[in-house]
């Protein structure tokens, strides 16, 4: 293949990808390029693929991407390196009123993740290379393969979403819903100090949570899940409940399992999303916050590079599988699977 070429898996329509080849982009000043390793497929990509959620195509997807740097724009002043391993995130505009606030999650210009590049619209972290400005780079450690690297991502959401309900050391914490999304939110958790307790339905999902060091795990089929944590918590209910499936049983679940004084983070998203029922008196007299949480900030990818660098949360299990990119087609269709964790593609 030409130098001046590069591969982009592209979506062209529902279940329909294909391997295109488009012109390698160059930096500009302040910018550098990035030669694309590791790219693993969120549920976006997966909604998008299977028709869950009104796609726009032709679409390039991957925004959970690690790689390397292999160019650096002219007069662009920077302590990395050519080779330096890094994961692209967030920047914010610094401007807006909510950057101002130090809240870039929700900044207007919406990180500039996304780009129009010769006709596909996306992150592109399905191609072999992209182009980014300086601030949106985020290193890792030179020996972090790039396959954990990319999981920064999905790890600086978690990072956000917790430090927005304030975990402290040695609280009670349920994780509802033990997917790639829970099972993350359940070892930052654990990394945090907090005695960490998981519900999910699947028997397979149970025991995956179990193997990753989860303190309590309940079976919403088999027991009574908001009594069975209020009796392993003395009656009291847990400090912090994590929803992490968009699932309107769930959110009622999560609505009873929580004690007095407690948080309750909506982590997921639903499709389609249902109605959430509180009572207001309960609420007033109970004093616990709901609140919800997308994307990673600046702070949550720095945080997570970090954990992920040092070897501090260990992200290995969580990768079920690892495809070339001419195999996307086979890698999306495992994604979409209920049963699986992160597939993750290589180039």
């Amino acid at each position: 293949m030409p130098t001046n070429k590069m591969r982009v898996a592209v979506m062209t329509g529902i279940r329909q990808v294909e391997i295109r080849e488009l012109p390698k982009p160059q930096p500009g000043p302040g910018e550098v390029l990035v030669r694309i390793r590791a790219c693993a497929l969120c549920t976006w990509e997966q909604r998008t693929y299977s028709g869950v959620a009104k796609g726009r195509f032709p679409f390039a997807g991957g925004h959970e991407f690690s790689g390397e740097i292999e160019q650096i724009g002219e007069g662009t002043d920077t302590n990395l390196e050519v080779g330096s391993r890094v994961v692209v995130g967030p920047s914010g505009c610094g401007k807006c009123h909510y950057c101002r606030l130090g809240e870039e999650s929700k900044c207007v210009s919406l990180f500039g993740g996304t780009m129009d590049y010769e006709g596909i619209w996306g992150p592109m972290g399905l191609a072999e290379y992209k182009v980014t400005s300086l601030e949106q780079v985020y290193q890792l450690g030179d020996d972090l393969p790039f396959e954990e690297g990319a999981l920064s991502e999905p790890m600086a959401c978690v990072v956000h979403a917790q430090r927005r309900v304030g975990i402290k050391l040695a609280e009670d914490v349920l994780v509802i819903g033990a997917g790639t999304m829970g099972l993350l939110n359940m070892l930052v958790a654990k990394a945090d100090g907090a005695r960490v307790m998981v519900s999910e339905i699947d028997p397979a999902r149970c025991a995956k949570a179990r193997e990753l060091g989860a303190h309590e795990v309940f079976n919403p089929k088999e027991v009574d899940m908001p009594q069975a944590v209020k009796e392993a918590t003395r009656s009291r209910g847990a400090d912090v409940v994590i929803v992490a499936i968009g699932n309107g049983i769930a959110n009622k679940q999560a609505l009873q399992a929580v004690g007095l004084l407690g948080r309750v983070m909506l982590f997921a998203s639903a499709h389609p999303p249902e109605d959430l029922c509180v009572d207001p008196d309960w609420l007033h007299y109970s004093q616990v916050a709901i609140t919800g949480s997308v994307h990673g900030d600046v702070r949550g990818f720095t945080v997570a590079t970090k954990l992920l660098s040092d070897r501090i949360v260990n992200v290995r299990p969580l990768i079920q599988k690892t495809l070339p990119l001419s195999e996307v087609k086979e890698a999306l269709e495992l994604a979409i699977k209920p049963d699986t964790y992160r597939i993750v593609l290589t180039m």
